[in-house]
């Protein structure tokens, strides 16, 4: 495999603690190398793109960094969409974070620092190595929209995308829509409210249950239930304009898979440069705020609608099918996956008594791989083999002393844990490694048993809190498969408080930084990892 290895010095943020050139000299000897001062200049995507199309790699690392940064920054997926572009497939695209969880995570010590982002990087090669390549599916998209919440903001949303010829569908479980407070406000966008009641190309379906989501982004299928009366409808995309109900968030989010915050409301990729996006393609956030200035209500409208039909109004969309992949000479047929499945992504073939996938149903967050009693599924872009191999590879730093943890970080909480206590400058231990996963639902008991073998003395599982996991009940899947494994490890002579399941973040405290760096102490008081 021809791979593109790619240093960023970041600004010159990485390279005041991480010797970028002494890596590029070692890895040099295997791999095409590089270093650019930043991926997110066009100076240094032109260096990027202009080396894969003269050498035409199989697959590209990016070494800088946090992979985080190119999904929650405004634009920032533009330089993995070029790298795409070229005829990579999106799974032989893979980061080694070397900037939030090393660099600013141990400011100094430059030279164990360098060390760690070597074996890192060493993970993330072996990452496009081991990972399966990804389908993608071609979706013209749908010209119409759904609008969750017949709130004051939906109906200047509702107003702009008629205005773009969609066919909007107002849906809400009260029976009337919501006008905005006060007369002056009211008067103010009369002419808005009869232009979409008259409009032919507006429907309210109001008194209404929503039942079921599922499909691609650009066609979605909802299934309804409208005084009664159940049927279907497609649309390309969702506006969640509700956002302000924790009942409503609590009864939707099963459908949208969208994370929530503290109060338990849905919260966007990022509140200050992304606040109507989600990390659901196609489907978006409209902030319910009635104490908001009335010209900022209409502002977060537009941008909605100007999200929304930016989208649709492409000729086709991608859709990246992410799905666990079945080994059918495994599959014993037994339903474990069936029953383990919160999105009905999971049925038995009646006639071949093997499991299937409905690709537009599953998330691929690995909790039937984990289920799976014969080994016969597995995920494509966190394959089993590939967590071995890092486990192994994270376990061969030579540290000088102190105790070995290692840090399961679940993309959705754990991960971003890590990322900010390196921008807060809260450091830890230089011991610790992480290891991002998918999903806690993903971790198999058999990997925290294979950290143990090769000599980690603790391990944390960094996850998402109940109310924040993006997949449910991955975390709570983790939990009682993990707990129930204490026994395991105690019967094999290992303490198994050294095993720690904690959420990440809760508001403003960084749990798993806390977890990480106090299980280093215990064990040194208890005199390990001498």
């Amino acid at each position: 495999m021809k791979i593109g290895l790619f240093f960023s010095r970041s600004g010159g943020v990485t390279d005041k603690v991480v010797d970028i050139d002494h890596l590029a000299r070692h890895f040099s000897q295997e791999y095409h190398t590089f270093i650019v001062d930043d991926f997110f200049t066009p100076e240094g995507l032109r260096v990027i793109l202009a080396q894969v199309n003269e050498t035409i790699f199989d697959a590209v690392v990016l070494a800088g960094d946090s992979p985080m940064k190119y999904s929650n920054r405004k634009s920032a997926d533009f330089v993995v969409n070029q790298l795409e572009s070229t005829g990579i497939n999106i799974s032989k695209i893979s980061f080694a974070n070397i900037k939030e969880q090393v660099a600013l995570a141990h400011p100094g010590q430059p030279q164990q620092a360098t060390e760690k982002a070597r074996i890192l990087v060493e993970v993330a090669i072996e990452k496009v190595r081991y990972s399966h390549p990804i389908k993608t599916r071609q979706i013209a998209p749908h010209p119409a929209v759904a609008l969750i919440g017949a709130t004051p903001a939906a109906m200047l949303a509702a107003q702009r995308l008629l205005e773009r010829n969609f066919k909007v569908y107002i849906i809400d479980t009260a029976d009337r829509f919501r006008k905005f407070k006060g007369k002056e406000r009211q008067e103010k966008t009369a002419s808005v409210i009869t232009y979409i009641e008259m409009n032919p190309m507006t429907r309210f379906l109001l008194n209404t249950q929503i039942n079921d989501i599922y499909g691609y982004p650009g066609r979605f299928t909802l299934n309804i239930t409208t005084n009664g009366v159940t049927n279907d409808i497609t649309v390309g995309s969702i506006i969640l304009a509700n956002t302000a109900d924790p009942e409503t968030t609590r009864s939707l989010r099963p459908l949208v898979h969208i994370d929530v915050d503290d109060a338990g409301l849905f919260k966007p990729v990022n509140p200050d440069t992304l606040q109507v996006f989600t990390y659901e393609k196609g489907i978006f956030l409209l902030p319910d705020d009635e104490e908001l200035d009335i010209s900022y209500i209409v502002a977060l409208s537009d941008s909605v609608a100007f999200a929304v039909t930016s989208f649709l109004e492409k000729r086709e969309i991608s859709y990246r099918i992410q799905v666990s992949e079945i080994n059918e000479e495994l599959c014993s047929g037994c339903g474990a996956c069936v029953k383990t499945c919160m999105f009905k992504a999971s049925s038995i073939d009646p006639h071949k008594n093997i499991s299937i996938i409905d690709e537009q149903r599953c998330k691929g967050c690995g909790n039937c791989v984990t289920s799976c009693p014969t080994g016969a599924r597995d995920l494509l872009t966190y394959p089993q083999k590939y967590l071995t191999k890092a486990i192994e590879l994270l376990a061969g730093r030579k540290e000088n002393s102190g105790p070995k943890i290692l840090a399961f970080l679940c993309e959705g909480c754990g991960y971003q844990a890590l990322d900010l206590a390196g921008i807060a400058g809260l450091e830890y231990d230089i011991n610790v490694m992480p290891l991002g996963i998918r999903c806690g639902g993903n971790i198999d008991t058999q990997l925290i048993l294979d950290a143990y073998r090769h000599g980690f003395q603790g391990i944390v599982i960094c996850k998402c809190a109940d109310t924040d996991c993006r997949n449910i009940v991955g975390n709570t899947d983790l939990d009682r498969r993990a707990n129930l494994f204490r026994e395991i490890l105690r019967s094999r002579g290992i303490d198994s408080e050294s095993l720690r399941i904690v959420e990440g973040l809760k508001g403003k405290e960084n749990i798993c930084v806390h977890t990480v760096q106090t299980l280093v102490e215990e064990i040194k008081n208890n005199g390990g990892g001498n």
